[in-house]
């Protein structure tokens, strides 16, 4: 390859990763970037994992797991060194192979990219080396800025607990009469700060979560679960908002099997999507929770007869802090992150979602748990 296409290339494959903003596509962007430009066969990425303080593989391609723990370990070796190796043809195995740290802000090294080939199909030079080293400096910096940006999320969100549970339990004893007698008026005060605390809560937890599934960080207690049992669970305690509000909801479950999923994380996807449908289903509405199984998933719907969305905004209605400027919706307390953090969870352990809906007539919500006999 002359130097001008590959220059080309390689400026192509970094302006791709400046202008990712998920975390984990970046990495499947660096790692797959990585393979393309030097002409790799198979490569690794690692990152330090600040939980368990050791690294972890966050991308690969073309290895296997007879051949992970060796190349994890020469990825290892390059952070440890926070030198670039280069090994034009190992003796013995035949292959030729380049490993360069990620680092930026002149920081200590905080992951890796190995790559290598056949020997027989051409040994890495040093002009090789150098054009990775470019690019793993380029990598280097857009995943640093998420990881920046992730443990700024978590530093804040972490010291908005303490003072927002503070406010809850100080009003709460307010509320009860245990600090003096409270008058209807100043009930009706406190009350809505706690209603304000309690959407700070969630806020915060909603946040907190998502900055976590990007980075990898969350951690999930994935176990086999009685999918049936969760939505009663939900339902108990969602019913008495849905009946305040005079809606009716109907439930049809079948016997379902099992899934392998963690139990909370369940809970949450089917209560967002449960609490959606209550927000923007008007008093009066209906709502309609249903279940199916084939082979190797359960399928979860949520219909209503609300507000509906239309064809602008469906495009974007699992995008972060994303909210219609229908009236209806912007009457009601959101920061529009509910659905995209859903989106992710069920993703995250495998399963899809989507949605079908027609403004002015209802939604119908719908997401897959893989069945515990397919993990």
């Amino acid at each position: 390859m002359s130097d001008l296409p590959r220059f080309t290339e390689l400026r192509d494959a970094c302006q791709a990763l400046a202008v990712i903003p998920a975390f984990l596509q970046q990495l499947t962007q660096a790692m797959e970037g990585a393979i393309r430009l030097t002409g790799a066969e198979r490569g690794m990425l690692i990152l330090y994992n600040r939980s368990t303080k050791g690294f972890d593989v966050r991308a690969a391609v073309g290895v296997d797991a007879a051949t992970e723990g060796e190349l994890f370990a020469l990825a290892q070796t390059v952070v440890q060194t926070g030198q670039s190796a280069l090994v034009a043809d190992e003796a013995g195995v035949q292959r030729s192979s380049m490993a360069t740290p990620l680092q930026a802000r002149g920081n200590t090294p905080f992951g890796a990219i190995y790559v290598d080939k056949p020997s027989i199909s051409g040994l890495f030079t040093h002009a090789d080396l150098l054009f990775f080293e470019i690019f793993a400096a380029q990598a280097a910096t857009a995943l640093d800025a998420n990881i920046a940006r992730s443990d700024f999320v978590s530093v804040v969100t972490h010291e908005l607990r303490l003072p927002m549970t503070s406010i809850k339990g100080y009003t709460d004893l307010m509320r009860s009469g245990i600090a003096g007698p409270v008058n209807d008026q100043q009930k009706e005060f406190l009350t809505t700060v706690r209603n304000g605390v309690d959407r700070m809560n969630a806020l915060i937890s909603d946040l907190s979560d998502i900055s976590k599934i990007e980075t990898g960080r969350l951690k999930a207690d994935i176990k086999v679960v009685d999918v049936a049992a969760c939505v009663e669970d939900v339902i108990a305690a969602l019913k008495p908002q849905i009946d305040e509000k005079g809606q009716t909801l109907t439930v049809n479950l079948p016997p379902l099997p099992h899934a392998r999923i963690d139990r909370s994380r369940l809970n949450q996807i089917i209560t967002n999507l449960l609490t959606n449908a209550h927000k923007y289903t008007a008093p009066g509405g209906a709502i309609t929770l249903a279940a199916e199984a084939d082979d190797s998933r359960i399928r979860l719907t949520v219909a209503d007869t609300g507000v509906g969305i239309g064809p602008d905004d469906q495009a974007r209605v699992f995008s972060q802090f994303f909210r219609s400027d229908h009236l209806t919706v912007r009457e009601q307390t959101g920061w529009g992150l509910a659905l995209h953090l859903t989106r992710r969870l069920v993703e995250l352990f495998g399963g899809q979602i989507g949605f079908e809906s027609e403004l002015d007539k209802g939604s119908t919500f719908w997401f897959t748990v893989p069945l515990a006999s397919q993990q």
